[in-house]
């Protein structure tokens, strides 16, 4: 690492920018509270203290996000010679001139977070300037065309009374459309659309340690590529979000211990965070499958009549297709190919490679197969379609053990782990049932 780093401190912010992040504020180890900029370059590993216009009140226990190259600063706690106090303030830092300038009318808060979804930012939680430890949820649009940004309340401490932590401190990060808050062993889901609170299951994994440190990392999918040269065409990547919890599981943990020491991690999809890009084809295409006008090709599943198709649909959409026709194969010189499933699943996989959607009218049957041949085909986003499908509307007693032997199959741990919760959250009632007959032995040891 090269150049002056910054001194000492807590309580400050560390925000990415680019392919850098900018450290703002905090308390030093001589107790002085800081408001130098430092910014760090993850390329040249090379740290640079930027020449500031204007200043601001030096401050700890503040947030601050990046949008639209600018660093928004949230409140805090400061001090001026005589006393000590919470600021009502939000202060901007423009990161291509690196200008402060500042806007009032915003809740005091310290100690609190700050979340940006989209051009939005949620601020939760903390302290307030009487400090005392507060649960209601602010919103800043930071999109606003005349650059003054209001402080609007989404819900007051009252509504949240059901999952108001213990302490002020907490961790928050967004996902798929929800607000994820962690704090004292408890995770807490705020779905943005319906504004309803959700305490998770996850007591479980905080049973043993101390976990401190909380944030949503990501794992992209290998997806198939078709090259430029064949047709210009990429697929959507696959996205699995995971809770990360850093922390340290001694037993004994003496004063000044480890916080960062274990990790945990916990699957989103568990947790039924399915995050799926919209589709990028036209629906049209779907009224040409099994249409003979144009058609060239032959699908034939294990019963049922054949289906007519497309070849240059199913050389784009499905790259087990492709390597059979490039690798001139009998299937393609004859322009059929068997598929060993029942037509209707067929048919459903089928309308999924011309709509890149999933039918809204799939029976959870024919679901649970499509999953099994996603899997086999490598088709990640037809996977998760399926997974979020027979999450949301299907799982039941009914359906849960065939559901789980699939997710297994497919290798789709978070489902198998919403099965799960769902199978011991209605025990009774599943053993009671007749479905634990009706999966292989192998299924059944699973479970038990």
């Amino acid at each position: 690492v090269e150049g002056q780093s910054p001194s000492k401190r807590y309580g400050h912010t560390a925000t990415k920018w680019n392919n850098s992040f900018i450290i703002f504020g905090g308390c030093n180890e001589f107790q002085d509270y800081c408001n130098d900029v430092h910014i760090f370059n993850l390329d040249t590993m090379t740290w640079t203290q930027p020449l500031i216009t204007g200043s601001v009140s030096a401050r700890y226990l503040h947030t601050a996000v990046v949008y639209n190259d600018q660093l928004f600063v949230y409140g805090g706690f400061a001090k001026s010679s005589d006393c000590t106090y919470v600021l009502e303030e939000m202060n901007i830092l423009d990161l291509k001139t690196m200008t402060w300038s500042r806007q009032h009318e915003v809740q005091p808060r310290y100690n609190h977070s700050a979340t940006l979804i989209g051009g939005k930012m949620y601020i939760y939680g903390g302290k307030d300037e009487h400090g005392n430890t507060v649960s209601d949820l602010f919103l800043v649009n930071l999109q606003s065309s005349t650059q003054v940004y209001a402080c609007h309340l989404v819900l007051s401490g009252a509504q949240n009374m059901q999952m108001a932590l213990m302490k002020s401190q907490h961790f928050c990060d967004a996902v798929c459309g929800k607000l994820l808050v962690f704090g004292r062993f408890i995770l807490w889901m705020l779905d943005l659309d319906t504004l309803e609170w959700q305490r998770q299951a996850c007591d479980a994994y905080f049973d043993v340690g101390g976990w401190n440190y909380f944030t949503i990392i990501k794992e992209t999918h290998p997806t198939p590529h078709i090259d430029h040269e064949d047709f210009g065409l990429d697929y959507s990547p696959v996205v699995t979000h995971h809770l990360l919890f850093l922390g340290n599981t001694d037993p004994y943990r003496p004063q000044g211990y480890d916080h960062f020491r274990d990790a945990l991690v916990i699957n989103g999809e568990s947790l039924g965070l399915y995050d799926i890009a919209p589709s990028q084809y036209l629906c049209e295409f779907a009224q040409m499958l099994d249409n003979p006008e144009l058609s060239d090709f032959l699908i034939l599943p294990a019963d049922g009549p054949s289906i007519q198709a497309h070849q240059v649909i199913l050389m784009t959409r499905w790259p087990h297709f492709r390597n059979v026709y490039k690798s001139g194969m009998i299937e393609a010189l004859e322009r059929r190919i068997h598929i060993p499933e029942s037509h209707q699943v067929v048919l459903a996989f089928l309308k999924y490679l011309y709509s890149d959607q999933l039918d809204e009218n799939e029976p959870w049957q024919v679901v649970c197969d499509l999953l099994v041949i996603a899997n086999m085909y490598l088709q990640h986003r037809l996977k998760k379609l399926c997974c979020q499908r027979l999450y949301q509307r299907h799982l039941s007693v009914e359906s849960c053990m065939l559901i789980f032997e699939k997710a297994i199959l497919a290798d789709e741990i978070g489902l198998k782990l919403l099965t799960l919760d769902f199978m011991f959250r209605h025990y009774g009632s599943v053993l009671k049932s007749n479905v634990l007959s009706q999966v292989s032995p192998g299924i059944q040891q699973a479970f038990l």
